[in-house]
């Protein structure tokens, strides 16, 4: 092709029609201008073929995590709920001067204060289309957004932060010393003891005892109550990464 442009250009300049090699010279160059801007523009279509394809990819990604935070979630509520109950059901039986099941009262002990829960979202490609770049390929900006604020929420979870501290530092040495460190609860793990036996009168009239209970009931209180609201963040995200994939 390029050889036969210039026997072309060749056979003008030979026959002094230098007018027409101009305009000939000019055509040429305009050719290899829109090829130019032909190649451009394909390399530019293939690039965004190849930003939505990854886009698609984070998106279903993403779906799929966000799925797994609400079903963490929504289990969490429950566990939590349960713990509630069961620390209601023991302020109820140490206000009451009454006689119960050892073993009944340790279970209960060991169900509600010795378990804790924490959210930690699924953020594995959030992180990594974040580390990358690649979170720049979501084109819908609203949607965007609203992952960023998502996934800065969850990461900024000072009630669990809280709740764990209060757990660790306040709850567990009491919890040891006073439940765990009596003759009924190492029998109960089959262990020999000289230990004294729980005094669950004594424990219903002991202020530290009760405060730790209602410490742990307060701060699994306000857990159950964010982790509803993270549930709700979590089902708007999903929803609108859907209709997102959807609309694509």
């Amino acid at each position: 092709m390029i050889k036969f442009f210039r026997r072309i250009r060749q056979k003008l300049l030979a026959e002094n029609r230098f007018s027409k090699y101009l305009l000939y010279a000019l055509g040429e160059i305009i050719l290899v201008v829109i090829g130019i801007l032909l190649a451009l523009q394909i390399n530019t279509w293939n690039e965004i073929k190849k930003q939505r394809k990854e886009e698609q990819r984070i998106l279903a990604l993403l779906k799929e995590e966000v799925s797994r935070d609400i079903s963490h979630l929504d289990a969490l509520v429950k566990s939590g709920q349960r713990r509630a109950k069961e620390m209601d059901s023991l302020m109820i039986s140490l206000a009451n001067d009454t006689a119960y099941d050892t073993d009944w009262f340790l279970e209960l002990t060991y169900s509600s204060l010795g378990h804790e829960g924490y959210f930690k979202s699924s953020a594995g490609t959030y992180e990594e289309s974040l580390a990358s770049g690649s979170i720049k390929y979501i084109a819908n900006e609203t949607l965007r957004q609203k992952i960023f604020a998502y996934y800065s929420d969850v990461k900024l979870n000072y009630t669990d932060k809280n709740a764990q501290k209060i757990i660790y530092e306040n709850l567990y040495p009491i919890f040891f010393t006073k439940i765990m460190a009596t003759k009924e609860a190492l029998q109960h793990a089959e262990l020999p003891s000289r230990l004294k036996p729980i005094d669950l009168k004594a424990l219903g009239e002991d202020p530290e005892f009760m405060a730790m209970i209602i410490n742990k009931r307060t701060a699994e209180t306000f857990q159950i109550k964010d982790w509803r609201i993270f549930k709700e963040m979590a089902q708007e995200l999903h929803d609108a990464i859907q209709q997102e994939i959807t609309n694509d």
